[in-house]
C-alpha cells in the first residue's frame, strides 16, 4: 500500500527547493537579494507567543510553537495582502491573547523558491495554508530540533550567513510539509488536498514521479490507478487542475531543466533520460509548458549561476 511519506518524498525530490530569506519580527527584516519577490513558498514558526495570520480572508491563529507552511506564490499573498509591508508583516496580525508583562511574540519566517516549472504541481497538490501544530512537532525529534536550532541562530546572529543553516530550511520545510498533509488527512480536513487524500489518483501521481523517464502511456497510468482511462483523466483533471498528459510533461521539463542546468549532457542524451523518443518531443514540451526552447533555458540557466 502507498504511504504518504512515500508519495511526498517523490514529489519534493523532483522539486528544487532553495532557501532564498529567513527572518523575524521585532528585528530588522534580512533579505537575500531578490529573496522575496522571487521565493514561491513561505514558512512561519512562532517562535514565542501567539500570532494572527491573515490569507486571502481567513485567518489562523498560531500559538507558541506551531508552524504554518505556504506553498503558494509569495507574489500573489503579498499582492492580495493590499498592504505595503514587507514580510512577515504583510501577513501577520501581530500578538494576540499576551498576558500583561509578557515578552512581544516572536515568528520566524523563512522563504524557499521552486524551479518555475516545478511551481505548479506543488501549488495544485498542497493547501494553500497548512498548520503542523506544536503537539505534533514535539514528536518529531529531527524537525524540532532544526526549528530550535534556527532560533537560537537568529538570536545571535546578525545575518544569517551559514550554509548549513540554510538547507535547515529546506529540510524543516520539507518535514514539516510531511507532517502538516498526514495531520490534515487524519482529520479529514477539507482543506488538505483531496488530490493526495484519493489513493487512486496518489497511486498515479507516484507512478509519475517515479517513471517519468519511461513510456509512462495513458494505458500504463490507468492500470496503476486501477481506473479506466476516460475515468482517470477526468477525475486527475478534476483533482489536480491538468489532464495526466500535461502534468506528466511538467515533471519531464522540470527534470530536463535540471539536467540541462547542471551537467554537459547533450539534448539527445537528456530527451531519452526524460522519457522523451527525440529532442523533438522534448522542443514542443519545452515550449508548451516552460515557455521556451531547451537551449534557450539552458544559455539563460547558465548565464544565472
Amino acid at each position: 500500500m502507498l504511504q504518504q511519506a512515500d508519495l511526498l518524498i517523490a514529489l519534493l525530490t523532483r522539486v528544487r527547493l532553495e532557501a532564498r530569506f529567513v527572518c523575524e519580527t521585532g528585528r530588522p527584516q534580512r533579505w537575500r537579494e531578490g529573496g522575496a519577490d522571487s521565493a514561491n513558498a513561505l514558512f512561519m514558526y512562532a517562535a514565542h507567543g501567539r500570532v494572527e495570520l491573515a490569507d486571502r480572508g481567513r485567518t489562523w491563529m498560531l500559538e507558541q510553537g506551531d508552524l504554518a507552511l505556504l506553498p503558494h506564490s509569495v507574489a500573489e499573498r503579498r499582492a492580495a495582502a493590499e498592504v505595503d509591508a514587507e514580510l512577515p508583516a504583510a501577513l501577520l496580525r501581530g500578538a494576540a491573547g499576551s498576558a500583561p508583562g509578557d515578552a512581544a511574540s516572536r515568528t520566524l519566517c523563512a522563504g524557499l523558491h521552486y524551479d518555475a516549472t516545478s511551481a505548479m504541481p506543488l501549488c495544485r497538490l498542497f493547501a494553500p495554508v497548512m498548520i503542523a501544530p506544536a503537539a505534533a512537532i514535539a514528536g518529531e525529534p529531527m524537525l524540532s530540533y532544526a526549528l530550535h536550532g534556527l532560533s537560537r541562530e537568529l538570536e545571535r546572529a546578525t545575518a544569517l550567513r551559514n550554509p548549513v543553516l540554510l538547507r535547515a530550511l529546506e529540510l524543516i520545510y520539507a518535514l514539516a510539509l510531511e507532517l502538516a498533509v498526514a495531520g490534515a488527512v487524519r482529520a479529514g480536513d477539507g482543506q488538505a488536498d483531496t488530490a493526495l487524500r484519493d489513493p487512486r489518483i496518489a497511486r498515479c501521481l507516484y507512478y509519475m514521479y517515479t517513471h517519468f523517464g519511461e513510456k509512462c502511456s495513458l494505458e500504463e497510468l490507468a492500470a496503476h490507478a486501477g481506473l479506466s482511462k476516460s475515468a482517470l483523466s477526468a477525475r486527475f483533471n478534476a483533482l489536480v487542475g491538468e489532464p495526466p498528459a500535461r502534468h506528466l510533461a511538467r515533471i519531464r521539463v522540470a527534470e530536463a531543466r535540471r539536467l540541462l542546468r547542471t551537467t554537459e549532457l547533450p539534448q539527445e542524451a537528456v530527451a531519452q533520460q526524460v522519457g522523451y523518443a527525440s529532442v523533438v518531443g522534448m522542443h514542443l514540451a519545452f515550449r508548451s509548458i516552460a515557455g521556451e526552447t531547451p537551449g534557450a533555458a539552458r544559455r539563460r540557466d547558465g548565464e544565472a549561476m
